[in-house]
């Protein structure tokens, strides 16, 4: 499946909680187009120009880290992620073969890789939309991250040990049949982080409004069912360990928090 229009993949952290009424979560649509006709989108020439700008200046040695489009001079180590894929390369030779399904331009590459060089072999897969790619492709790919427009043109040219959605599952039109495509590859292992849940039997589809002071940009986002989505997921993958992300987010009064959870493939 690859990342068309319609398939949004902010490169933020959301961690709006109640910036005004403005912004943040609202809505509950019954469509996607529906949603969508009412944003202004992700694919917007902005949006890149701003993450890229702040990415390249990591590639330059001028700041430490990009995140939410914003350069900084610390590094963010997230232990969850790192320690899962540690685990995950030390149970195949010190190798880690990794697919980072909306993954913007590289921000968990870079921000997991002081720690992951002296593995034996590393090969960051990265899918997003088309002018992620085409951007990546002319300024970031390097000997380990590589930029792809879909799963299946990262399975032809090579066998990944994980499928990671960090804050990007829940931004795609068709998340269920991304997730049976995952199901039906090989892929050993998966990881859902950075993802709010709802405690209800169906998912719940909203749009999200960025402040400006991120970048101006909205699209339409999924609130998933706890119990639906492990549901879906119990007949191919059993829980490793789930865990909190650290953030909330604010769906009218309800405060959720952003979790995660580590998949292993029976």
């Amino acid at each position: 499946m690859s990342l068309k229009k319609g398939d949004f993949v902010p490169a933020i952290v959301k961690r709006i909680m109640r910036y005004s009424a403005r912004y943040g979560w609202h809505g509950n649509y019954k469509s996607w187009q529906q949603a969508l006709q009412q944003t202004t989108g992700y694919n917007a020439q902005s949006v890149l120009r701003r993450v890229s700008e702040a990415a390249l200046k990591v590639k330059n040695g001028e700041a430490k880290y990009e995140c939410d489009g914003i350069a900084q001079q610390q590094v963010e180590i997230f232990y969850p992620i790192l320690s899962s894929l540690l685990w995950i390369a030390s149970q195949n030779n010190n190798q880690l073969s990794v697919v980072d399904y909306g993954g913007s331009l590289g921000t968990s590459y870079r921000q997991n890789l002081p720690f992951l060089k002296h593995l034996n072999l590393l090969q960051w897969h990265l899918v997003e939309q088309e002018m992620f790619v085409d951007e990546g492709k002319r300024n970031f790919e390097n000997e380990h991250l590589k930029f792809y427009y879909s799963l299946d043109e990262v399975l032809v040219k090579s066998e990944p040990q994980l499928l990671m959605f960090s804050s990007s599952l829940q931004y795609m039109e068709a998340p269920y049949k991304l997730l049976n495509e995952v199901k039906q590859s090989s892929i050993p292992y998966l990881i859902i982080d950075r993802t709010a849940y709802i405690d209800r039997p169906e998912d719940r589809l909203t749009i999200q409004k960025v402040p400006p002071a991120f970048y101006d940009a909205s699209y339409p986002c999924w609130f998933f069912s706890q119990q639906k989505m492990n549901d879906f997921l119990k007949d191919t993958f059993e829980e490793v360990f789930s865990f909190e992300s650290g953030q909330k987010v604010a769906l009218g009064l309800n405060e959720l928090n952003y979790t995660g959870k580590l998949w292993k493939r029976k």
